[in-house]
């Protein structure tokens, strides 16, 4: 693919007053790694086919063990006191190929919820093979392609000797291509509602009765075919079913919502490079005052969604109360879906017709772009903080998407995890 000067070399993002060597140092290896992701993106997408090369050099450079536990020989992101690291790396990922960024999160989150709540005896087993390359694919959506109705969590567990079976089809399956550990969000046997029985089933891929379904023909992030997973009487035994039932809801501060916002953040600040750099490339263009101002604008856009991102992380290593933080999370959100939505869609009302040729990045983005904040909507997000302004209250896991895949629940969330 084609690019301005100012697409490649390492991104100009600012600089983090605090940030640690370890940090600096993977944004050093990503910075390496990210010319060549960005050379893959145009043909990944035209295919589809899954970045096996990108997980590759992703693993040759530790980028697959960021939040595992630094005592198992992971860089221990996504922990308590240890967040701020974790969405400026997928900040920078992101500017590089938004793809491989989300699917690189989602296999890092699956790592950090075993990580959370798993036994001692169920860390040793699962980080140790992490670390050795072990790929985890993360899967709570039963939102499927073909159907047109409401969402509905009915995936369970049944108990049989020594573990429990599972029947269900999962949807949005990242990184399923290439992992080696499906962490299942599932459901015990009960009357209490989902939420309460929640826990995780790890199950191994080459387990019988598992099929990847071949349904991801997207607008966008073609690449990281989140195809379906369909589970005939899986047996899954004891020792990998993590957590205690409802444990993601009641006793695991963590959600989603800031690592979104990082991925939209790095997107939209690639798109401003480009559209910057083409601009600078023709006098017309940056001899008009009135494209200058509406670039100083998606400037200032940028600096906003970050600013927050960064207020929200640093709030999350001072350990301050969930809840709180969480809805400075769903702010940082909205004005990071805002920002990668529109800078590239306005970019080709500055640049024109021919920024629309595929042999310019800025299509493939504005499609990743609409499609990845397809994940979760933002009028559910932001219709919670408006409750906040009437006087109700807000729960970190009261909602969906970003922060739990359950509606409904206000359970108070614990302290953080000091095991973990």
């Amino acid at each position: 693919m084609t690019t301005s000067p100012a697409m490649t070399g390492t991104p100009p993002l600012p600089a983090q007053p605090h940030r640690t060597s370890t940090t600096a140092e993977l944004l050093s290896r990503v910075d390496e790694l990210g010319p060549r992701f960005r050379a893959r993106m145009q043909s990944l997408d035209e295919k589809p086919a899954f970045p096996y090369e990108n997980f590759a050099e992703s693993k040759e450079a530790g980028l697959h063990k960021l939040c595992v536990p630094v005592e198992y020989g992971g860089w221990g992101f996504w922990q308590p006191g240890n967040y701020s690291g974790w969405y400026e790396i997928l900040e920078r990922i992101a500017y590089w190929d938004t793809n491989t960024a989300q699917l690189l999160q989602v296999h890092n989150h699956a790592t950090g919820i075993l990580a959370w709540h798993g036994t001692s005896a169920q860390r040793d087993y699962f980080m140790t093979r992490i670390v050795d390359g072990a790929f985890c694919a993360s899967l709570g959506s039963e939102a499927h392609l073909y159907e047109n109705g409401a969402e509905r969590l009915e995936s369970e567990l049944t108990k049989v000797d020594g573990g429990y079976t599972l029947s269900a089809r999962k949807g949005f399956a990242s990184v399923s291509a290439i992992a080696s550990y499906l962490v299942v969000w599932a459901a015990v046997e009960g009357d209490e509602p989902y939420a309460k029985r929640m826990v995780f089933a790890v199950v191994d891929k080459s387990s019988e009765g598992v099929e990847l379904l071949d349904d991801w023909q997207m607008l966008g992030m073609r690449s990281t075919i989140s195809c379906g997973v369909k589970f005939t009487d899986v047996f899954i035994p004891d020792d990998h079913i993590v957590g205690d039932p409802g444990g993601w809801i009641t006793s695991d501060p963590r959600t989603f919502s800031c690592a979104y916002a990082a991925n939209h953040i790095g997107s939209a600040h690639a798109a401003f490079d480009f559209i910057a750099g083409y601009i600078k490339d023709r006098d017309d263009l940056k001899n008009s005052e009135v494209l200058r101002v509406r670039l100083g604008r998606m400037d200032a856009k940028l600096f906003a969604a970050r600013a927050c991102l960064r207020s929200t992380a640093a709030r999350l290593d001072r350990g301050e109360d969930p809840d709180s933080v969480e809805a400075d999370a769903v702010r940082t959100m909205h004005l990071a879906k805002d920002a990668v939505l529109s800078i590239p869609y306005e970019g080709f009302d500055l640049l024109g017709a021919r920024a629309c040729h595929e042999r310019y990045p800025l299509g493939q983005m504005m499609r990743d772009a609409r499609t990845f904040t397809l994940h979760f909507r933002d009028d559910l997000y932001v219709e919670r903080l408006a409750e906040i302004a009437l006087g109700r209250g807000f729960s970190a896991k009261g909602g969906r998407g970003g922060s739990t895949p359950f509606e409904g629940t206000t359970a108070q969330l614990g302290q953080a995890h000091a095991g973990a």
